[in-house]
């Protein structure tokens, strides 16, 4: 090691020095061989004392999509080790090529049971880790490096470079060993309050002024002239010299943080490295023609021909390509973008469903081009359904059926909290009101990446799909679809509704009845279907790892994001407790001291179901690391509402809730900005207005007028966007108030 650490690295040397040689060890674990394996298992107790901990992981492993005769291929545990565990994919495959001990690219369940023990049971700073488990736990170390490189595949028969072992050397000097040790003769030096000796001694004061001009002495804090004046003295600088160490470090890990394209760069900013992908969108404008051409002239044909806009996918073209030319390593994609769930683009469920969705965005243009109105007005005889997947009720069925059952064996991949990547958007409750789902994908980004944002946007559906509205099944056809195409992008959460006992309920608008209304003949098939992938869908989703997205709320509060992760699905019925909560409960719609704590919820008509303050909100969020909790499950008025001393948001996406509220609907974005903040940007569809007899024929007067203005025919008329903001002066006062440093 000695050899490969470079010359400037000296605070390495002497730790180099003692590591010389690496003296050839018996390995524990026998690579490949099937008695030795076996034997760890025994000796590990998973045959004798710890049989029901093995069959429980047995069980987890065919649940997660293991086979007992093919195993887990290394793209498939990527994918279960991102949601159960929020490993990444290096991580992953490091502890994939560590467990996979026959060398065969794939994991047995015993060699899942293994890996489980190894790196989610034992923790590495465990004392008393058996040898066998250490040795996974180091290989996976191993790994790590090897497979940092680009395009790196495999780690059979690999050795370390000399940047690669200088890594290894500087990741033992930062683990948190070596550092309490520093940290233990360092500190007391660090401390203003008294000199080594122990009596006082001010810090030599730093020839530059405090921010505030106050020295700020206070009891355990380190002002910035403790830090400069203490870091400058002479005794200081001997004790760094004596422990290999340089204030410059600091200077250098300052630097690497800030400079891009340098060291490691802005966080969330840059990546290991750039790829190139293997596909390409390509758009253009078609003239549609109108359907009396033939007897017109060429100059009336071009007025009113309309242009619609064409985007369509492809592989890159060969003349976009140098010629001869191969790529890199470096720049050569590994994995596909859709996430490792993704079936491949020649799979009947990918075709159906991409279909889908481009009928849906088709769909939603068409939607911002007509006259708004309320969802139950529109296309109430199946016209948006055979839109989407064709005409015909064996059609529609075979369709939903199909895009059910593929979306279930990927629910069944996923934890039952799920980790999103942000920027990330936010949908609330949808209740079949299929056409202001349209309006919100149109007017705000459509999750298609021919024309959409999916390739850098990921989306929440904070549930409640079914029930109540018109279009029940188009909701479901669309959400489904998208599931199966960008499983690694779209996140469907379970909402009180995708529970049997609700399509059951009995009301004239509840799922079951709504399928056999649309489906007589087929109707059985498809709710059996969907329903078997709503047992699967996962309670709650974590955006960015600090805002909390579930349906309903928190209940009493006493569980966390740990209790979440181990709720066992499939889940037929949510049970009083963390599943009742989830599902059911609502928060205060108060701030007020009163509030809280837990209370009764006499609104919802069962005692089980718990109304939580503000208080309960804030202490959740501080135990369990969260910024903000968003839910949905209640309609405000403003399609989204800040409770809860701003800590608790609630969305809804319904606009005109049934048809006879004027709520907007609206989702809420969750973007990085350059602050360092995951910022909330609410957006939002504001409400047809719910007119009397006399003002609605004025509205459909209005209407014609329009029509007329939408063909430039209506001086005088400027059309706006459906999703125009609207606001009052006291509301823009009380904002002001609110967020004092926030800019509108």
């Amino acid at each position: 090691i000695a050899a490969f650490v470079p010359a400037e690295m000296s605070g390495f040397t002497e730790l180099a020095k003692q590591l010389i040689p690496f003296a050839p060890v018996p390995r524990k674990v026998q690579l490949g061989d099937l008695e030795e394996v076996n034997r760890i298992v025994e000796k590990l107790g998973f045959n004798g004392t710890r049989e029901a901990e093995r069959e429980e992981v047995f069980s987890e492993f065919r649940r997660v999509g293991g086979s007992e005769t093919e195993g887990m291929t290394e793209e498939h545990f990527i994918a279960v080790a991102a949601q159960l565990w929020g490993l990444d994919r290096l991580a992953a495959r490091s502890i994939f090529h560590a467990s996979d001990l026959h060398f065969s690219g794939r994991l047995n369940r015993i060699e899942y049971l293994l890996m489980k023990e190894a790196f989610i049971h034992h923790s590495p700073s465990d004392q008393d880790t058996p040898e066998e488990i250490m040795e996974l736990q180091l290989r996976a170390a191993f790994n790590r490096y090897v497979l940092s490189r680009p395009a790196q595949r495999v780690v059979k028969g690999t050795v370390l470079t000399s940047a690669e072992v200088s890594e290894f050397v500087r990741d033992l000097c930062a683990g948190d060993t070596h550092v309490k040790k520093v940290a233990s003769q360092l500190l007391p030096q660090l401390m203003p309050a008294t000199s080594p000796g122990g009596s006082p001694s001010p810090p030599r004061k730093s020839s530059v002024a405090s921010d505030s001009g106050d020295d700020l002495e206070q009891a355990g804090i380190l002002t910035v002239n403790d830090f400069v004046g203490t870091l400058m003295q002479e005794q200081f600088k001997e004790l760094f010299a004596t422990l290999d160490l340089s204030p410059q470090d600091l200077v250098h890990a300052t630097l690497r943080g800030h400079r891009s394209g340098k060291g490691r760069g802005h966080p969330g900013m840059t990546c290991s490295r750039v790829v190139l992908d293997g596909r390409a969108e390509s758009a253009q404008m078609k003239w549609v023609p109108p359907p009396a051409v033939d007897d017109m002239c060429i100059e009336e044909a071009l007025q009113y021909a309309e242009r619609k806009k064409v985007i369509d996918s492809d592989c890159v073209p060969s003349d976009a390509i140098n010629e001869e030319m191969v790529l890199v390593p470096q720049v050569r994609a590994v994995g596909g973008w859709r996430g490792p769930l993704a079936p491949s683009r020649d799979k009947e469920e990918y075709q159906l469903a991409s279909r889908v969705i481009e009928n849906a965005q088709r769909l939603a243009r068409d939607v911002s081009d007509q006259q708004d109105v309320l969802d139950k007005e529109w296309y109430t005889s199946g016209e948006a359904m055979e839109a989407l997947a064709g005409s015909g009720e064996g059609t529609q069925a075979n369709a939903l059926v199909c895009l059910a059952r593929a979306c279930e064996v990927q629910l069944r991949v996923q934890s039952n909290l799920v980790r999103v990547q942000a920027p990330s958007k936010v949908f609330g409750d949808i209740h079949g009101q299929f056409r202001d789902l349209l309006l919100l994908l149109d007017q705000f980004g459509f999750p298609s990446h021919c024309g959409g944002d999916i390739q850098t946007t990921s989306y929440v559906f904070n549930g409640d799909f079914v029930d109540r509205g018109d279009h029940q099944l188009e909701v479901l056809m669309l959400l489904f679809a998208l599931k199966v195409v960008y499983p690694s992008h779209i996140f469907l959460i379970r909402g009180n509704h995708e529970f049997r006992e609700m399509s059951e309920i009995g009301s004239p608008d509840c799922f079951l009845r709504h399928c056999k209304w649309r489906l007589p003949q087929q109707w059985k098939l498809v709710y059996e279907a969907v329903h078997k992938a709503f047992d699967w869908l996962p309670m709650a989703a974590l955006v960015g790892g600090r805002a909390l997205v579930l349906h309903g709320g928190l209940g009493d509060g006493k569980w966390g994001l740990k209790e979440i992760e181990e709720m066992q699905r499939p889940l037929v019925k949510p049970r009083p407790g963390i599943e009742l909560d989830i599902v059911w409960s609502d928060p205060s719609d108060s701030d007020h001291i009163m509030w809280k704590g837990v209370h009764s919820n006499p609104d919802r008509g069962d005692t089980k179901i718990h109304l939580f303050g503000p208080d309960v909100t804030a202490a959740f969020c501080e135990r369990e690391g969260v910024c903000v909790v968003i839910r949905s499950h209640q309609f405000v008025s403003q399609g989204y509402k800040v409770m809860h001393s701003g800590r608790l948001l609630t969305v809804f996406s319904a606009r005109n809730y049934c048809g006879d509220d004027e709520n907007d609907g609206a989702l809420l974005l969750l973007a990085p900005d350059h602050n360092g903040h995951l910022r909330v940007h609410p957006k939002r569809l504001l409400a047809l207005p719910i007119l009397e007899d006399g003002e609605a024929e004025e509205e459909e007067e209005r209407g014609v007028y329009w029509q007329l203005a939408k063909k430039g025919m209506a001086p005088g008329y400027q059309a706006v966007s459906l999703a125009a903001s609207h606001s009052s002066a006291p509301n823009e006062k009380k904002l002001a108030e609110t967020y004092p440093h926030s800019a509108c």
